[in-house]
């Protein structure tokens, strides 16, 4: 029995590189990236790495751009001579969210693709496209497909995720009118909607309610996972006052003329929690001179978080 090939002598780029270099070129929205485990063809070794960027700056409308690699040197003539191009061509893009005219993928993504050997089968001595070997093909298109499939992933998270807001600003359209109305009936204030919105949508809420007591001002967030899932987050209250008698006691930053007060949260589905603390100030601060901004969720897409601003 003959033993394969040492696979040692390889030199691949590595992910964490490929991802920083396309982070560093491209503004992009997604990026995902695979190295494929090494394989053998006429009794040399090789392996591929791919990577597929989505979205940000590059060009909705035209063909997708391929960046090739050959032992991590750029292949830049004979795009369509290559093994490269035509394993990529031989996958549906359709299946992966991207339009296919004329059976080259198009949409605003890049692919690019490295393959390392200790005998690249280029097609000439030009060394610009690499050669039609079967066992090649196949790699490349499996590497290929597989960050396709996150990217599909992603894609379809996003369209979720966009149905949701759109389902939210309809309700938030519907639900003051209502509200107003039922008020007038009742003879009451309006109240707040925030509440409402975030079960019906499922939404993490954040509630944030300032009142005299004791101490002075006593400020209360109160924030409610009614999402299906539990989530890890934190919690950003950005305000130009110090605090006091926090419960639980924050973090804090000074950012400027601002205090940053942080709080790492995590809930179940259907659990909540209070953040208490009383504002420092002195006997010249009334009620109506305190203006707190929105707070901030960091970690959360916006999608799923009522009454505070969001950063994912």
């Amino acid at each position: 029995k003959i033993g394969s090939p040492p696979t040692d002598c390889l030199s691949p780029i590595s992910e964490d590189l490929i991802y920083k270099g396309i982070e560093k070129e491209y503004t992009i929205d997604f990026i995902a990236t695979v190295k494929r485990s090494p394989a053998v063809y006429a009794g040399s070794p090789f392996l591929v790495e791919a990577a597929i960027a989505y979205g940000g700056d590059l060009p909705a409308d035209g063909r997708v751009e391929i960046l090739r690699f050959a032992n991590r040197v750029p292949l830049l003539y004979q795009q369509g001579a290559c093994a490269i191009t035509h394993a990529i061509e031989r996958i549906n893009w359709k299946y992966y969210g991207l339009s296919q005219p004329g059976g080259f993928p198009a949409g605003p993504c890049a692919i690019l693709v490295h393959v390392a050997s200790t005998n690249v089968p280029f097609t000439s001595e030009s060394k610009n496209a690499i050669a039609d070997i079967p066992e090649i093909l196949d790699e490349v298109e499996n590497g290929v497909r597989a960050v396709a499939s996150k990217m599909r992933k992603y894609l379809g998270r996003r369209e979720t995720l966009s149905k949701r807001k759109e389902k939210e600003n309809l309700i938030r359209k519907v639900i003051p009118k209502l509200a107003v109305k039922v008020s007038d009936i009742l003879g009451r204030d309006v109240p707040n909607i925030n509440p409402v919105v975030a079960r019906i949508m499922g939404n993490l809420l954040v509630n944030r309610s300032i009142g005299m007591n004791e101490d002075g001002f006593g400020v209360e967030i109160r924030i409610e996972n009614h999402t299906g899932t539990a989530h890890s987050f934190k919690l950003h209250d950005f305000i130009p006052y110090e605090i006091g008698n926090a419960e639980p006691l924050p973090r804090m930053a000074v950012v400027g003329d601002r205090f940053d007060y942080l709080w790492e949260v995590s809930l179940r589905p259907g659990e909540g929690v209070n953040l208490r603390y009383a504002i420092n100030g002195d006997d010249n601060i009334g009620e109506e001179n305190i203006t707190l901004p929105e707070p901030v969720v960091e970690g959360l897409p916006a999608e799923l978080v009522t009454g505070a601003r969001a950063i994912a």
